[in-house]
């Protein structure tokens, strides 16, 4: 029996919340916030090699999906190094791959697991999870030709916050409401992410998804195509031109008519995923965005051709 997943949280997810503002009710949320990956790390088998270190036990950790790899890096590396691997350099150098694939640090590992487990796995007829994730840690030969170089901590906080101001920008046509968050909102933020405590992280979020009842400009919405295509990501109106939500179905069918098509004749050639969840193309993109959008505050589809 391999050990049980260590549970996806830093020491400060157990730190006192006295101070922090408070998370308004959202039941669906926080159901998505608490959904996490059992994932098996092991250590590249020729890097072992290479040292003598065939026997390494690999490193099982219950990943929360919200979370970013670089954020489980100094888990991992612990892991390894009371295994007696003696690694030289930083958590940058450290990085991952399935399947021979590296995997995108700056992206959500919800979001890479749906495209790289769930997505690609329906691809080859495959049907279910593939739990534990397994996934190969290399501490050597960093892919800088496929993956950004760059990938600490605060390079990872970097890019999450640029992310979060995007969404702003397309929400509002500005990013005020991230620039107006005082220094302790925003650092509220990033801790309750880093974390993982719901509260904390949406104690502050919530203040910029609210649109205080102001239909938004666009929607924070990227589509992930199987086979590496590359990300579609066009500006999409929350509201048709009958102003009614759109849905779903139609958000798809603006960036891909051909594999969605508004009025369905035959069989479905294709359908979307959120958080490993396939939800209702009917379902109102708004009320998507707003209740299963990632922290970064984009709503995240991976297509699944069927």
């Amino acid at each position: 029996m391999p050990p049980l997943p260590d549970k996806g949280k830093t020491p400060a997810a157990t730190a006192s919340t006295s101070n922090t503002t408070p998370a308004p009710h959202n039941p669906i949320a926080k159901v998505i916030w608490d959904g996490s990956i059992p994932i098996q790390f092991s250590w590249d088998k020729a890097e072992a090699t290479a040292v003598g270190s065939n026997a390494v036990e690999s490193f099982f950790y219950e990943a929360p999906r919200c979370s970013y790899f670089s954020l489980l890096t100094s888990h991992v590396r612990k892991h390894f190094v009371d295994m007696a691997l003696h690694f030289i350099g930083d958590d940058a150098e450290i990085w991952y791959d399935y399947e021979g694939t590296p995997l995108k640090w700056h992206y959500p590992i919800g979001l890479l697991y749906d495209i790289h487990g769930l997505q690609a796995s329906a691809g080859r007829g495959m049907n279910g999870s593939l739990l534990p994730w397994k996934i190969t840690v290399h501490f050597q030969n960093f892919p800088a030709d496929k993956l950004i170089k760059s990938q600490a901590i605060d390079s990872c906080q970097d890019y999450f916050m640029s992310m979060i101001k995007e969404a702003d920008y397309l929400r509002n046509g500005s990013t005020k409401k991230v620039m107006n968050l005082s220094k302790s909102d925003q650092t509220q933020l990033w801790d309750g992410l880093w974390s993982n405590n719901y509260d904390k992280f949406w104690g502050i979020n919530h203040k910029l998804t609210t649109n205080d009842n102001v239909v938004a400009r666009h929607l924070p919405v990227r589509i992930y195509m199987p086979e590496n295509c590359p990300v579609i990501q066009d500006l999409v109106p929350s509201v048709d031109e009958n102003n009614q939500h759109r849905t779903l179905r139609q958000v798809l069918n603006q960036s891909l008519p051909d594999i969605f098509p508004l009025v369905e004749t035959g069989t479905p050639v294709a359908t979307a995923m959120i958080h490993g969840i396939i939800p209702s193309l009917d379902t109102s993109v708004i009320w998507a965005s707003q209740n299963m959008s990632y922290p970064d505050n984009f709503l995240h589809l991976v297509v699944i051709i069927k």
